[in-house]
C-alpha cells in the first residue's frame, strides 16, 4: 500500500501565494529534515519575506537574476538586501541562468532556438515556476551551494513572487539529466 499525500493547487499564479508557498517549504524542511531550500528572487521580495519565516536561515540559498537581465550591467536586488543576507550566513548566488545564458543570446540574434532554452520550454509545460526550479537547483549545484547527496527544495513562481515548491534530487548541469523533480508540494492550476 503506497502512502498518499496532497499537493496544494493554487487557483492563481503569482505573488500572492508567495507566503503560503515559503511556510510550505519551511515546514517540511524542518519536519523531513531537508538540508538546504533554494529560493529564486529578483527583486528581493520572496527573499526578504523568507528572512521572516525561516529560523535556520543558513539553510537558504538565494539564487536571484544575473547582473543585466533587465539593463547591462545593473542588478535588480537591492544591494543593502543582499548584504544583509550574507551577514546573515545566507548564500546568496548571481549567475547566468543554466537554461538561457548563450542559447538565448543566439536566439535572439539569429532567432535560431537552441536546446537549452527548448529544455526550458518543455520544463514551463509543466509550469513556469516548475521550471525555475529545476532551473536553480542546477545553478546551486554548479556553485557548490548545496550538497549532491540529499534531496533539496526548490521554491520558484511565475512572474514575482513565489507559487512553486519541489522536492527534488540535484544534478550539475553537466549532468542535468540526473536531476530528479521528485515531489512537487504546490503550485498554480
Amino acid at each position: 500500500m503506497s502512502e498518499v499525500e496532497t499537493i496544494i493547487y493554487f487557483k492563481e499564479k503569482g505573488k500572492e501565494n508567495t507566503e503560503k508557498a515559503l511556510r510550505l517549504a519551511y515546514e517540511y524542511s524542518e519536519e523531513y529534515k531537508i538540508p538546504k531550500v533554494i529560493i529564486a528572487s529578483s527583486k528581493g521580495t520572496t527573499a526578504a519575506k523568507a528572512l521572516d519565516i525561516f529560523t535556520n536561515l543558513e539553510k537558504l540559498v538565494i539564487v536571484t537574476h544575473s547582473f543585466g537581465f533587465l539593463k547591462p550591467g545593473e542588478q535588480e536586488m537591492d544591494r543593502d538586501l543582499i548584504a544583509l543576507m550574507k551577514k546573515k550566513n545566507i548564500a546568496v548566488l548571481t549567475t547566468t541562468h543554466a537554461l538561457a545564458g548563450v542559447d538565448r543570446a543566439i536566439r535572439r540574434k539569429h532567432g535560431t532556438w537552441q536546446v537549452a532554452e527548448i529544455m526550458a520550454e518543455v520544463l514551463r509545460t509543466f509550469g513556469h515556476g516548475t521550471k525555475v526550479c529545476a532551473e536553480i537547483v542546477t545553478m546551486a549545484a554548479d556553485a557548490g551551494l548545496i550538497p549532491m547527496d540529499k534531496d533539496v527544495l526548490a521554491v520558484g513562481g511565475t512572474g514575482r513572487g513565489a507559487d512553486t515548491v519541489w522536492q527534488i534530487t540535484p544534478a550539475n548541469t553537466f549532468n542535468f539529466f540526473d536531476l530528479r523533480m521528485k515531489k512537487c508540494l504546490c503550485k498554480p492550476l
